[in-house]
């Protein structure tokens, strides 16, 4: 059992918090205190979306981590591999971990839009990734709200690694049907402690 040391806010939020608070700084000054406090209560709102927290991941070389705090929507099996589609929202916590020990791979990267990520044509023309761990994908799939999802490249990584961060969108996880699948739909996953599978 591994623990991540956080910072309190990821690194990811810092430009963007650092700028609110400098407009809500200069409309105290110059302009109104009420505007003022309303993007002070956005800043702080955005210390809580981008928080760090500490989490002891629970790595086993037998089983398949979530890699992301989320809600699952929806299980399918399909060609013989599960599917497993996952809902973050901005109250989650957005780091996205490695769920198993893998040589991580790009598989897919597309440049795209922020339309309803429940929508059909969000997993036409939404910003989305594919990333590879083996014989398991994650997916993930921009909603209305996330920023650019950031370059990401080849490496090996260990189980409950910190990847990227993803602030809101939709998260599909494909694995071999023969994996033991230990959730259902209406869960809430921890990133780096809920098993997903057994191996």
């Amino acid at each position: 059992m591994k623990m991540k040391k956080n910072n309190i806010v990821l690194k990811e939020g810092y430009k963007t918090i650092v700028i609110i608070f400098a407009v809500a700084i200069f409309l105290i000054l110059f302009i109104s205190n009420c505007l003022a406090l309303i993007m002070l209560i956005i800043g702080f709102f955005m210390m809580y979306v981008y928080r760090d927290t500490n989490r002891h991941i629970f790595s086993n070389t037998q089983s398949v981590l979530a890699p992301i705090d989320s809600t699952v929507t929806a299980i399918d099996k399909v060609n013989g591999k599960f599917k497993i589609y996952c809902r973050v929202g901005l109250l989650n916590n957005h780091l996205l971990r490695a769920p198993i020990d893998a040589d991580m791979t790009i598989k897919k990267y597309k440049h795209g839009l922020n339309l309803n990520p429940n929508s059909y044509k969000a997993s036409l023309y939404n910003e989305q990734v594919t990333l590879k761990f083996e014989d398991i994908k994650v997916k993930l799939i921009s909603g209305l709200y996330n920023t650019r999802i950031k370059k990401i490249n080849d490496k090996p990584i260990l189980q409950g690694e910190k990847i990227s961060v993803f602030l809101d969108g939709l998260v599909i996880i494909t694995v071999q049907a023969n994996y033991e699948l230990l959730i259902n739909v209406g869960d809430s996953l921890t990133s780096g402690q809920t098993i997903l599978f057994k191996k």
